[in-house]
């Protein structure tokens, strides 16, 4: 959830610029779908109170082949490969300790989140993790909007999505001739 109001956040810093966000209209995806049943996996495993680990784990492993997929898809738009090398950070993380994201103990503190047992969790705090340094180790703190734990992947994500905002909004698109045009009625004095 943190990566996807910060990824607003950041796509709305486009203004700030001088530069519109309509450029964004004209962005044509492929194979969005993909990308749709991945987050509609994560929201089930995430969601459902008690979902078995058995299940959770290689289905949340999976949602990233679909969302590796579908950036793979549309690798030609700006940031595309870097968001997928975030999201290969994050899955480097999660699979090597079992479909779950490791958490720092202090992170998870700090973002006052509770203490998570019994059926899956995408992320967690993890005994003996593996590749920790890749996991959720940076808090937004209790108290904070939208307090949670993430990652360099996840920061490294928001980074890439920012970057893509920026220069897809600031491409010149040629006109579409069957399209009406406004053009500014400049007015001098002499």
């Amino acid at each position: 959830m943190i990566i996807v109001v910060a990824s607003i956040l950041a796509i709305l810093t486009v203004p700030l610029t001088g530069h519109s966000l309509a450029p964004l209209a004209r962005l044509s995806l492929r194979r969005v779908w993909l990308v749709w049943l991945s987050i509609g996996l994560q929201l089930v495993i995430t969601l459902i109170p008690g979902f078995p680990n058995w299940l959770g784990q290689p289905l949340h492993l999976f949602t990233f082949g679909l969302s590796a997929a579908f950036l793979w898809s549309n690798r030609h738009i700006p940031g595309a490969m870097l968001v997928g090398l975030g999201a290969a950070m994050n899955l480097a993380a999660i699979a090597a300790n079992n479909g779950t994201m490791p958490a720092s103990p202090w992170a998870w503190r700090a973002a006052g989140l509770p203490t998570m047992t019994g059926g899956f969790e995408n992320s967690n705090v993890t005994s003996h993790a593996r590749l920790w340094w890749l996991g959720d180790v940076f808090a937004i703190p209790k108290g904070w909007p939208f307090s949670n734990v993430f990652s360099a992947g996840d920061l490294l994500i928001v980074i890439a999505i920012t970057y893509f905002a920026h220069a897809w909004c600031r491409r010149d698109f040629p006109v579409d001739d069957e399209a009406p045009t406004v053009a500014p009625v400049l007015a001098t004095t002499d």
